[in-house]
Parts: structure tokens; C-alpha cells; sequence
């Protein structure tokens, strides 16, 4: 049996009934009118950057037909580099160094100073060194204006102490108790209180005790008289006067009696002294 070709199938009446062919005025011919964009938002829009494009480092070129794409690279890649392009690569703006502080300058932090000490030892140590130069100038001016004051005072050895002393003379009684020195007198004994500035100069220099009762003045002797008279008594320095200035002397009361001549009505007088 010999192989024959088969004639194709005739599509069924039912097939050709399903398909369906929309007559022409079935068509839509007239779309809507599209609307037109909101002016606002196409300026917002043109304000908007665009970001650029990569760039990429290599471009291929399209290959058409009849053009050699190796021989286009090969004339570009044989163009000379830009100059401006390189320049601007390799220039970059100056940039200026950070501003040292004067410590930094003077004393730079990485240094050592006397051979191991780092910066911040070497600055306590300088600071202990001008403390101590501090404190030494100040005990000298303290005990140099100490002495000067006492050499104003008229004590026995100074030379503001020689020669004759001139000031007040008061009365007191020294039987009310016991005097500075530590021992108690009466009215009438031949005592003496020296003024407060005096008493504490002498005891300043008993050795630096601060016990009144070991004042070198105390026991000394005093040669008093009135100014413009011609009595003198010799008195012993047994307390301190507080009320007193520096060359005043406040004598018993029956030593200012006898010193003035009219006792204690006469209050003040003018008197001078001199140690004996």
C-alpha cells in the first residue's frame, strides 16, 4: 500500500460558526482627548536634578555592518590623555596645618625633659619648684617687716631702745591680781607695766616661748620722771599694759604719786624714761 498524502481537514460548520468578526462600526475609532499635565508640576518637575548616567570606564560601540569596531578603538585609545583631565586628578587644594598652642610649640608633648620625665611631670615639677620660691619670699618679707617693727620698738638692746624715751604716764593697781610677769604687788611698790607692743617684743625675742611669765623684760628696771621735774624713781617691769602706746608706762599708784607729786587727780602726764 502505497503511502498518500492526506488532505487536511476541513474545519467543522460548528468551528466556522464560532468565529466572529466585529463589523467595522463596531470599532472604536475616537479615543478620549488626553488630559494635559498640571503646569505645577511640570516646573516641580524640571527643578528636580536628574541624577547622571554611570559612567562606565569602557564603551562599546554597536557593530554595524561594514565597520570594523577594533579599528575605531584602536584610533581612540591612540588619542593623547587630556591634560586638563589629568591636571585636575593630580592638583588638590592646599591644605593648612593645624594650629599649634603655645605650650605645644614651647614644650611638645612627645619630648622628654631631663632625660625620662614626660611633659606633665616636667610642668608639676616646675610647679613645686615656684611654690616653694613662693613660700621662702614670703617668710623673708614676713620676718624682714617682723624685725623692722621690732626695731622701732625701745627695746633694752635696739637702738631704738637707747637714750632717753619720751610718753604718757598712767597709773594702775597691782593689787587687783597678778601682773603678766606671774607675781602680784601692791599699790605702793615700785612696779611697772610696759605697753602691750613693748611686753610682746620682748617676749618675741625670749626664745620664741609663749609663756609670758619667761619675758626677758620682765624684771628689768626703768628710771621714770615727769617731764620738766626733777624726781626720779627707778621702777621693775612686772605686767602689760594693753591700752598703752609703744613708749607710754603705767606706773603703781603710789610710784605716780610720787613721780607727779599730786597722785592720782592729774589723770595723763607727760613723762620720760630711759633703762637702767
Amino acid at each position: 500500500m502505497t503511502n498518500q498524502p492526506i488532505p487536511p481537514a476541513r474545519a467543522s460548520t460548528l468551528e466556522m460558526e464560532r468565529i466572529r468578526y466585529d463589523p467595522e462600526w463596531e470599532i472604536p475609532t475616537n479615543y478620549p482627548p488626553r488630559k494635559p499635565d498640571n503646569p505645577l508640576l511640570a516646573k516641580i518637575k524640571s527643578f528636580v536634578p536628574r541624577k547622571p548616567l554611570p559612567a562606565s570606564s569602557t564603551s562599546t560601540l554597536p557593530t554595524h555592518h561594514g565597520v570594523n569596531n577594533n579599528n575605531i578603538d584602536s584610533k581612540e585609545t591612540s588619542l593623547p590623555p587630556s591634560t586638563s583631565h589629568s591636571a585636575n586628578a593630580t592638583t588638590q587644594p592646599p591644605t593648612t596645618p593645624p594650629k599649634q598652642s603655645l605650650l605645644d610649640r614651647y614644650l611638645p608633648p612627645e619630648k622628654r625633659y631631663l632625660g625620662r620625665l614626660t611633659r606633665r611631670a616636667f610642668l608639676l615639677l616646675l610647679l613645686a619648684i615656684l611654690f616653694v620660691v613662693i613660700l621662702a619670699l614670703g617668710l623673708g618679707l614676713g620676718l624682714g617687716l617682723k624685725a623692722r617693727k621690732n626695731n622701732s620698738v625701745p627695746l633694752p638692746w635696739s637702738d631704738a631702745g637707747k637714750g632717753v624715751q619720751k610718753g604718757e604716764l598712767t597709773y594702775y593697781n597691782p593689787s587687783a591680781g597678778a601682773g603678766a610677769c606671774g607675781r602680784q604687788y601692791t599699790d605702793n611698790d615700785s612696779v611697772v607695766a610696759v605697753s602691750h607692743a613693748l611686753f610682746d617684743a620682748g617676749l618675741d625675742a625670749s626664745g620664741g616661748t609663749k609663756n609670758s611669765n619667761e619675758n626677758v623684760l620682765c624684771g628689768r628696771k626703768i628710771r621714770v620722771w615727769e617731764e620738766g621735774g626733777k624726781g626720779k624713781v627707778e621702777v621693775t617691769v612686772v605686767d602689760r599694759c594693753t591700752g598703752c602706746g609703744v613708749r607710754d608706762l603705767d606706773l603703781s599708784d603710789g610710784v605716780f604719786g610720787r613721780v607727779t607729786g599730786q597722785g592720782q587727780g592729774r589723770g595723763r602726764v607727760e613723762g620720760r624714761w630711759e633703762w637702767v
